[in-house]
């Protein structure tokens, strides 16, 4: 494989790593927009869930608010696992470079 070769493949999967970091800070931001729309909601009122094409009447709002927790936290765990990922591609990407810059 080239040296360009390399280096595109490196920045491959640093691009497809920072996708998926916008994805998952998108997802945290919309479930922390709904946990925020959920605690203000008035008790008295029906709150719906979507499933697919359907919605679905929610019968208790505490295990609404401890399923958008539990989601939070999870995308939150994964959001650092990506953070990780492209810190060490970074440091990948910066060995390879300097390596060619030697053999140069």
């Amino acid at each position: 494989m080239s040296d360009a070769e390399k280096l595109q493949n490196i920045l491959r999967d640093i691009q497809a790593t920072r996708q998926q970091l916008m994805t998952t800070s998108s997802q945290i931001r919309e479930f922390e927009v709904t946990m925020e729309a959920l605690s203000n909601h008035e008790d008295d009122k029906k709150i719906y869930r979507q499933i697919g094409a359907l919605l679905f009447e929610v019968d208790n709002k505490e295990d609404m608010e401890n399923q958008l927790n539990t989601s939070i936290a999870t995308l939150k765990e994964h959001l650092a696992l990506l953070e990780n990922q492209d810190e060490e591609l970074k440091k990948i990407y910066e060995k390879t470079v300097s390596e060619i810059e030697k053999a140069n």
